[in-house]
């Protein structure tokens, strides 16, 4: 039974560090964008549209990485024994998840 918790761990682990890794790669594809759009600017190819679609790129990256690490937390919490560890996150889990909710919400008004 040890031997299946540390496994369970390790993949939490590795759960959590995928989650990290989307939110980085979505934050430097953004970057990329953000780069472009600017430069468009001074050419005067500039719109509205540009900032919006750079947005959505992030959030939706932001969305997809904060569920992989939900989902590592759940893991956490059935490994847990302990009350305080439970109650913290649970606690984590909350928070992402409102998070995700509004940034779904926004992405939603913005696409």
């Amino acid at each position: 039974m040890h031997a299946l918790k540390e496994v369970l761990e390790f993949l939490a682990q590795i759960i959590d560090y995928i989650g990290v890794s989307i939110v980085l790669y979505g934050f430097l594809l953004s970057l990329g964008l953000l780069v472009r759009t600017e430069l468009m600017r001074f050419s005067g190819g500039w719109s509205l549209e540009s900032y919006q679609r750079l947005r959505l790129t992030l959030g939706t990256y932001i969305l997809l990485g904060i569920e992989f690490m939900i989902a590592s937390d759940i893991i956490h919490a059935v490994l847990s024994r302990e009350v305080d560890d439970l109650i913290f996150v649970s606690a984590l889990v909350a928070i992402r998840t409102a998070i995700s909710f509004f940034l779904g919400r926004e992405l939603n008004e913005v696409g």
